[in-house]
């Protein structure tokens, strides 16, 4: 169901140019479902900053890659917020 991707990371641009680089923190690609979603953290190296965790939709963008779309379902957020979770505690477990 969730792949890690530990160490991988990628890039987004705001309007400005500016670039936020992101830590992947896994690709989850449900049994039940043909979707596929990335979870992920803006990437530093300040140990005390507040890390927030997000999650996307990954879709086939127009150049051949992939683009992340927001999640709209309830239901999904809900099957995401078990995965973080889990995420979470094995993180926590290894510490």
């Amino acid at each position: 169901m969730a792949q890690d991707f530990h160490g991988l990371t990628f890039v987004e641009y705001d309007e400005d140019g500016d670039e936020t680089v992101y830590k992947i923190l896994s690709r989850v690609e449900p049994t039940n479902s043909e979707k596929t979603y990335l979870i992920f953290c803006e990437d530093t190296d300040d140990e005390t900053a507040e890390v927030f965790i997000e999650a996307a939709e990954v879709l086939p963008a127009d150049d051949g890659g992939e683009a992340l779309y927001e999640i709209e379902s309830e239901e999904e957020w809900e099957m995401l917020e078990e995965v973080i979770n889990t995420i979470m505690s094995l993180d926590d477990s290894a510490n």
